[in-house]
């Protein structure tokens, strides 16, 4: 029986499934490695030995490459030097062995998932809040979002942060009276650490300062953004002020989600990825009678890695 599998290729990870879930997130900060991705694609493919792969593509927005079809181009022909067998998802759901036009092939990786779901249900808007970014992708007869990250933007289909990596001067400009510091100080991983939403061994990405993930290092990572030592401001302020945050990241995904729902007539939310927790929050907070799926408990673990999920069985459907 042929073995498939799914990889998402993006800035700061690796994620590959089987077509069953079984899988990983790795990190892997493109910016930084981009030059053992080969070897990291030899290594996955050793222990994974697919017969047919896959790819989604996210990683050629990294500045590692001069503009995206750079990226794109060096991505797919490392692929296609590892896998004997390898397919590329573009942004119209076309499943193709050649990248004939580099710029269909960006960022597809929400292709892959709506893809999927729409198997098995319609009318939905399907939301992955991951690292990184977060994605609302409304869906019916057709997908509806745009096909570029670009006027996915501006339509709040993407809206930039997420749960581990966004700094947190770009969540939290103002606070209580302070301008805060546009310095790489802190991230979301130290918000939601603090708050309790995730646990040390969940803080995957590098700490902007080098050091460790404990809570006391989280606290003081995020003085920071005020200019401050962790004692001057207080771990009541700082807690208040990661709560303000947390906050602050349901309401814009709250806005975003009561925008499609509306403009589309839509009956659920489909939500998955590391940070769903922040959607549940949001959904729980909506006037509308909609049915909430949550993905984490119908795939498990597969949920934080689902676009690399769903490539792997659609290019089983594909070849079966």
């Amino acid at each position: 029986m042929d073995k498939f599998l799914g990889i998402d290729i993006g800035g700061a990870n690796l994620k590959y499934s089987d077509p069953e879930g079984n899988g990983e997130v790795i990190y892997f900060p493109m910016w930084k490695k981009h030059a053992e991705l080969k070897k990291k694609l030899i290594e996955i493919k050793g222990f994974t030995s697919p017969d047919a792969a896959g790819v989604v593509i996210t990683a050629e927005l990294s500045d590692a490459f001069r503009s995206k079809a750079e990226g794109i181009e060096i991505i797919s022909g490392i692929c296609r030097d590892v896998f004997d067998e390898v397919y590329f998802l573009d942004v119209n759901g076309n499943l193709k062995k050649e990248i004939d036009d580099p710029e269909l092939f960006s960022a597809s990786n929400w292709v892959a998932s709506t893809l999927f779901l729409k198997k098995t249900y319609d009318n939905f808007l399907f939301v992955d809040i991951g690292s990184t970014t977060t994605d609302l992708i409304p869906a019916k007869e057709e997908i509806l979002a745009n096909r570029t990250d670009f006027l996915r933007m501006k339509e709040f289909e993407l809206i930039y942060f997420g749960v581990l990596r966004t700094p947190v001067s770009f969540i939290m400009p103002f606070y209580s009276g302070f301008r805060v510091s546009s310095e790489f100080f802190s991230i979301t991983a130290d918000i939601f650490l603090v708050c309790g939403d995730i646990k040390e061994k969940d803080y995957t990405v590098e700490t902007p300062d080098g050091r460790g993930k404990s809570l006391h290092e989280c606290m003081q990572r995020i003085s920071r953004v005020f200019c401050a030592d962790l004692d001057e401001v207080g771990k009541d302020f700082i807690r208040n002020f990661a709560a303000s945050c947390r906050e602050k990241m349901i309401s814009e995904v709250k806005e975003a989600i009561e925008r499609h729902v509306s403009r589309y007539s839509l009956d659920r939310i489909i939500a998955c990825g590391i940070g769903e927790f922040l959607i549940r929050e949001a959904f729980e907070r909506l006037d509308y009678d909609l049915e909430y799926i949550s993905l984490k408990e119908k795939y498990g673990e597969s949920s934080d890695f689902f676009p690399a999920f769903a490539m792997a069985n659609l290019v089983k459907e594909m070849r079966e």
